[in-house]
């Protein structure tokens, strides 16, 4: 097992953050957070630094390696939706239209480039499922599942901004993992359902009859993930010594209906139905088989199996 005990979390003042600084602290790491926007100094962890910069300046990004004195990163730091306008979508524009591009793509390649000048050898980072192409199909034209379950070697097919950057990234991770050796993750992570605002999800769901449906899934797989369960898997992957330059895992909690999943296809997904023969169960769409077999991943947080602190 591969032990990092100095880590930097980009991101550092975020909800997925929150949840990561947690376990990570609950397991004796020493963590700095990195952030544009500053934490409530009353409820922020004491025992953690935290450093304000910007993710797409490299002095920011060097001077929170050389301050943190990281040997591992957990790059959590996005802009988590797509800036592009589109005509009719909004009425007031909040960001520059190449904002979710610039932030996504050069912070990523800023702090990797800051990564490699301080020997910092293990990233893992936050991507998304959204790089398969179920993000804004501007085309219009629907997403093509190849097989099910989809796993990590199916065809990805962005064409939003957001899910297009999360792909650029997982590039720059590769990159740097074959130029200067440094081990990367990439987590695509399905949406996050955080604890506080669990009023606010469904379980226990039936999505509904649409026999005349085409085209897949768009915008969500009925699945989701705990962020609990996600600072459980980036730890996983900090601690591992089994895994390639660079790996790309699927990462969710659960799916949100009570049905095997063969049964909601039928209904929801008619489309799909001649691809389902491989699914086992209730686990979704989308497998996160490779995790759990690779770095032994076991999610808690599932609405099946509730807990006091579900």
């Amino acid at each position: 097992m591969t032990t990092h005990r100095k880590v930097l979390v980009t991101g550092g003042a975020g909800r997925l953050a929150r949840y990561t600084i947690e376990y990570l602290l609950e397991r004796n790491y020493q963590v700095t957070a990195f952030d544009v926007i500053s934490p409530d100094a009353e409820t922020f962890p004491k025992e953690v630094q935290f450093i304000k910069g910007n993710l797409t300046s490299l002095e920011d990004n060097l001077r929170a390696m050389h301050l943190s004195d990281a040997d591992a990163i957990i790059h959590l730091g996005a802009i988590t939706h797509d800036t592009t306008m589109q005509p009719g979508s909004v009425r007031i524009q909040r960001m520059p239209e190449d904002e979710t591009m610039r932030v996504n793509t050069m912070g990523t390649y800023y702090l990797m480039d800051a990564a490699r000048r301080f020997h910092v050898k293990t990233v893992v980072a936050a991507s998304s499922y959204y790089v398969l192409g179920l993000g804004f199909r501007i085309s219009n034209k629907p997403f093509q599942v190849h097989y099910l379950p989809i796993d990590e070697e199916h065809p990805l097919q962005p064409e939003d901004s957001y899910s297009l950057s999360k792909l650029f990234n997982e590039e720059t991770l590769k990159a740097f993992g074959l130029a200067y050796g440094i081990r990367t993750v990439a987590f695509r992570l399905n949406g996050v359902d955080y604890p506080f605002q669990r009023h606010m999800y469904k379980y226990n769901t039936t999505p509904e009859a649409r026999p005349n449906h085409v085209g897949g899934p768009i915008g969500t797989t009925h699945q989701y993930i705990d962020p609990r369960d996600a600072a459980q898997a980036f730890t996983l992957a900090l601690e591992a010594n089994n895994l390639e330059l660079f790996e790309a895992f699927y990462l969710h909690t659960d799916s949100r209906h009570w049905e095997d999943t063969k049964t909601v296809i039928e209904r929801h997904w008619p489309d799909l139905k001649q691809l389902a023969g491989n699914l086992i169960g209730t686990e979704g769409l989308i497998t996160c088989r490779k995790l759990r077999e690779k770095l032994g991943y076991q999610p808690q947080y599932s609405w099946r199996n509730p807990r006091d602190d579900f």
